[in-house]
């Protein structure tokens, strides 16, 4: 992978007018997924080699932002480059700048309330964006991408992860109501802000899926603080209860096949980025005691 200025400049170039031979780069990238920077006025999103969201897909995440855009503020899809055969030397998707900055959530003391309620709208109105298949049918789809995930990148067996998946699968909602899209990482950092309580962009859309609202309303319960929807008033959607507290649990399980992954990529030599150990680890460590509820 080259990173350059010169590499950069050459691959953006044969896809997207408008970015400079030598670009001004800056890294953007806050977890440990996609390499994400900012070039010139636009993002590049480079696939790595390996990581917590194997396989890499630049293509899978601009169908999702193609398909809310009008819907919600979120990047406009400038290009893809599917073919790893470029100067950069991996896949990447050009998408524009959004306004405002990612804030952290220890860092925001006031006006918590007006970014709650305007995270809150924002999700919602992703929500009335439906699928043509049901909730029960999302589940069901996305229990088996998860097993096949867990058999794929599992360096051993887990059986309390075996456990859980059996227990998602018996105790699955039997919900006929339309699937809508959901984003599958909404939280506070994949948010940028214009001002307080002014949403300038929901960035980040590589777990997007058709799927239970409730899972993108139990995902900001568990890793949106403050900022988590607890009620309907700025959502506008009805809560079902019983349905998020399976949601809940569902999105537990997904996320552990993230630690999967990263061991995976750093055993099989496709990354050397000692902080997917951490991240396994610490999947690892959890898991034991967080998926009790399977046996229970």
């Amino acid at each position: 992978m080259d990173l350059s200025p010169l590499a950069v400049g050459r691959a953006v170039a044969e896809v997207c007018e408008g970015v400079a031979a030598r670009p001004h780069i800056e890294r953007l990238d806050r977890g440990f997924s996609w390499l994400t920077l900012g070039v010139d006025d636009v993002i590049v999103r480079v696939a790595p080699r390996g990581g917590p969201l194997d396989p890499y897909d630049p293509e899978g995440e601009a169908a999702s932002l193609r398909r809310v855009e009008g819907v919600v503020p979120a990047p406009l899809v400038l290009a893809v480059q599917p073919n790893p055969d470029n100067p950069i030397g991996r896949p990447f998707g050009v998408h524009t700048r959004m306004p405002g900055k990612v804030l952290r959530l220890g860092n925001v003391t006031e006006h918590r309330p007006e970014y709650t309620a305007a995270a809150a709208k924002a999700l919602g109105q992703l929500h009335k964006l439906t699928a043509p298949i049901t909730v029960a049918e999302a589940y069901d789809a996305e229990l088996d991408q998860t097993e096949a995930v867990y058999r794929r990148a599992a360096p051993d067996r887990h059986p309390e992860f075996e456990a859980a998946l059996a227990w998602l699968a018996a105790n699955r909602p039997d919900c006929d109501e339309p699937a809508v899209w959901c984003h599958g990482d909404f939280r506070f950092s994949n948010l940028s802000w214009s001002g307080p309580g002014q949403l300038g962009g929901i960035l980040d859309w590589e777990r997007a899926w058709p799927g239970d609202p409730m899972c993108d309303v139990a995902f900001t319960r568990r890793f949106s603080g403050w900022c988590s929807i607890d009620d309907s008033a700025s959502y506008g959607h009805p809560l079902d209860q019983e349905r998020l507290e399976y949601a809940a649990r569902f999105e537990r399980v997904r996320s552990f096949t993230a630690s999967m992954r990263a061991i995976r990529a750093w055993l099989d030599g496709r990354s050397h980025d000692p902080r997917l150990l951490t991240i396994g680890r610490r999947g690892e460590e959890a898991m034991q005691t967080e998926l009790a509820w399977a046996a229970g």
